[in-house]
């Protein structure tokens, strides 16, 4: 079923969560480690990281450290 418009913003949220999950395996980050980058816990990492609920600044460093190409950045990041 083809994803409708008004809920682009939770599929957005979903897409960028799953993409961190995978990147964060394949790169053999964990969460603490994350949170360490962030400057938060562990535990609000892993909160914010459900909720898919990050700043301009936290996005920033989560690229930069899961190695996102730009054309990943703008598939997520496009509404």
């Amino acid at each position: 079923m083809p994803r409708v418009s008004i809920n682009k913003k939770k599929y957005l949220q979903t897409d960028l969560r799953e993409w961190m999950k995978g990147r964060m395996d394949t790169l053999g980050k964990n969460q603490a480690y994350m949170g360490e980058k962030l400057n938060i816990t562990q535990q609000a990492f892993g909160c914010r990281l459900r909720r898919g609920v990050f700043d301009n600044t936290q996005l920033y460093v989560i690229f930069k450290e899961l190695e996102a190409t730009g054309e990943e950045i703008l598939r997520l990041m496009t509404l």
